[in-house]
């Protein structure tokens, strides 16, 4: 057979060549599954979500999401922001400057018992400027001394209940053609 059930075989298999005229030049994703925790007052590194990334061209657009799942160890909110380790530097919208409050780029709903999970959607747009390879990943923590933990709860009961369960997270950059993307 020929015309359009190889096309759609193409399709299946995830190759799709020119899609949308090659707006989306690359793109790479990341699977946390396993646990971990971080404990502290203002954010710091999570490993977990450690990814390098070279771009196409140099004039590209990086879109990064990140939808993680998050327990605490109390009662309290979580907070992060995207990090270019390579550059030492924060990526995306970061809040202004208010007297002695962190500056964070999302932060989740606080959560009432040390036996729930939330989760951050968070997106942010990223113009490095260059082709070159950066390490990228999240920083994030919990108010005061609570320790943050990625992909389950605070107490981690081993039952069968809904919310006693372990959840995942991903982080994905999304490279874009620089005539497709306006950032203002």
């Amino acid at each position: 057979m020929s015309g359009p059930v190889g096309d759609n075989v193409a399709r299946a298999s995830g190759v799709i060549a020119s899609a949308g005229g090659g707006t989306i030049l690359k793109v790479k994703s990341l699977e946390v599954t396993a646990s971990g925790s971080n404990t502290g007052t203002t954010p710091t590194q999570l490993s977990q979500f450690d990814m390098s990334f070279a771009p196409t061209t140099s004039d590209g657009k990086l879109l990064f999401q990140a939808c993680m799942t998050f327990g605490c160890s109390s009662d309290s909110p979580g907070g992060c922001y995207f990090y270019d380790v390579t550059n030492t530097a924060i990526v995306g919208p970061i809040g202004d400057t208010a007297g002695s409050r962190q500056r964070l780029s999302w932060s989740g709903q606080s959560l009432m018992s040390s036996s729930y999970l939330a989760m951050f959607g968070v997106y942010a747009w990223h113009e490095p400027g260059s082709t070159d390879s950066r390490d990228y990943t999240i920083f994030g923590n919990t108010s005061s001394s609570t320790t943050m933990y990625i992909n389950r709860t605070g107490v981690d009961a081993n039952n069968a209940y809904m919310y006693s369960g372990r959840g995942a997270s991903t982080f994905t950059i999304t490279e874009y053609a620089a005539d497709t993307v306006t950032l203002t």
